[in-house]
């Protein structure tokens, strides 16, 4: 099983902790979207072709120097006696290379070296894919509830106009008041209206992850994301996941890079060694109608001294590659520090505006409510209630979003491939 497989299949096993099947038609969970991505996704699709390039390299790296057969006619078409082809000599010789200084070994090390930075860049590719699948899924159902509340507001402000009508027609109320409303609920419209816009533009790019060019991607077959917006992973210490810095696909990637420097110097190393060249052969005396067995062995000077260029060359690049691993890895610790610091923060604020600051708006909204049919709160203050109400629980979904995508990016930077996947929930309520 190649990395690209145990990508795929570690994934998938993960998801299923946390995304579930629904059972709802035309709805899509985050499980049937990674697998989506993986099967049918066409930048991993072309790591195939790649993989079998260098499968063809492999095999050729691993051929012996081939025989030659060759053949040399002398002593022809001159003068005198060696006029014509009487005293013309035949050889007929098989010939060949044996390498010295391992260099078949070190041409094959090279390939490997090349078969494992691929497979090292296809899974950061593919994890790469998963936490952009993951964000774009994650945006859809903060516009799902975003569109439920803004709904629900209209719905609201619906009702605001129609009570509002009433007290107009019978005097207790001023038609200001009135036309107001109507102004809001001309605005909740609009406002439901763009969510929904949004929210069909955001299924299209999550659809593109797996569509092709017969694809019509205009027109996604999944309605809706099954997903619990505000169901957050915990927050791991941050000791823990700098223990887990090692697993950094791009730091792999890096250190596949160190091997594969490693094995061109090795390679130059081995060409040092001047290989010797063979021949054996028999040869034909036309004159005295004889034969001969002919010997030659050669070997070609001063391979060590056009091999030092190339040695500097392949040592210099082999430690840069060490010191930008290295300097990557410094980058990634100050990232993920980073990350986790937000994370924290992000969880904060929405157990904040959960426990703390939406229940105490909605008892405001309650009581204003309450007053507002009882003529002690005007319809300006009602709409504020209402609007403070809303602005906090929209606020409160853009906070839990942010937390999923903080989760998904340090899942990421630590090689975990663990995507948090939000669950099936209803919308927090506006309604008091």
């Amino acid at each position: 099983m190649n990395t690209f497989h145990k990508v795929m299949a570690f994934s998938i096993i993960a998801l299923c902790s946390f995304a579930t099947h629904t059972q709802a038609e035309n709805a899509l969970t985050l499980q049937d979207a990674i697998k989506a991505t993986l099967l049918h996704n066409p930048h991993l699709a072309g790591y195939e072709f790649r993989t079998k390039a260098l499968a063809g390299e492999q095999q050729t790296a691993a051929l012996k120097p081939q025989l030659k057969l060759s053949t040399h006619l002398e002593n022809i078409a001159g003068s005198g006696e060696l006029k014509g082809v009487d005293a013309s000599e035949l050889t007929l010789s098989l010939s060949s290379v044996i390498e010295l200084g391992g260099q078949r070994d070190a041409r094959l090390g090279l390939v490997t070296a090349r078969q494992q930075q691929l497979a090292s860049s296809q899974r950061v590719l593919t994890l790469d894919l998963l936490t952009q699948v993951t964000q774009q899924f994650i945006a859809i159902a903060a516009a799902q509830e975003q569109l439920k509340l803004l709904q629900q507001s209209q719905q609201l402000a619906q009702e605001n106009v129609t009570s509002l009508a009433k007290q107009v027609q019978a005097g207790r109320t001023p038609e200001a008041e009135l036309l107001r409303a109507k102004a809001s609920l001309a605005r909740a419209l609009i406002d439901a209206q763009k969510t929904q816009q949004q929210l069909k533009s955001e299924r299209v790019k999550l659809s593109a992850f797996w569509a092709n060019s017969q694809t019509i991607i205009t027109a996604p077959t999944f309605t809706h994301v099954e997903a619990d917006l505000f169901s957050l992973p915990p927050l791991v210490p941050l000791p823990t996941l700098i223990s887990q810095l090692d697993a950094n696909p791009d730091l792999a990637v890096l250190g596949d890079e160190v091997h594969l420097r490693a094995a061109e110097l090795k390679q130059a190393q081995a060409e040092r060694k001047a290989n010797l060249e063979w021949s054996a052969g028999v040869r034909r005396l036309q004159v005295s109608d004889d034969s001969a067995l002919v010997l030659g062995m050669s070997m070609p000077l001063g391979s060590a001294n056009r091999a030092a260029g190339t040695i500097i060359t392949a040592s210099a690049n082999q430690a840069g590659a060490e010191q930008e691993q290295n300097a990557a890895r410094i980058k990634l610790h100050t990232q993920l520090i980073s990350l986790h610091g937000a994370y924290e923060q992000a969880l904060a604020e929405v157990t904040s505006l959960r426990n703390d600051v939406l229940p105490l708006l909605k008892q405001a909204l309650r009581a204003t409510a309450d007053g507002f049919q009882q003529g002690r709160y005007s319809y300006l203050e009602l709409n504020l209630a209402q609007r403070e109400l809303l602005n906090e629980q929209l606020a409160l979904i853009d906070s839990a979003a942010r937390a999923h995508e903080l989760s998904a990016d340090i899942e990421r930077i630590t090689g975990a491939a663990l995507i948090s996947a939000p669950q099936q929930t209803s919308a927090a309520t506006l309604l008091p």
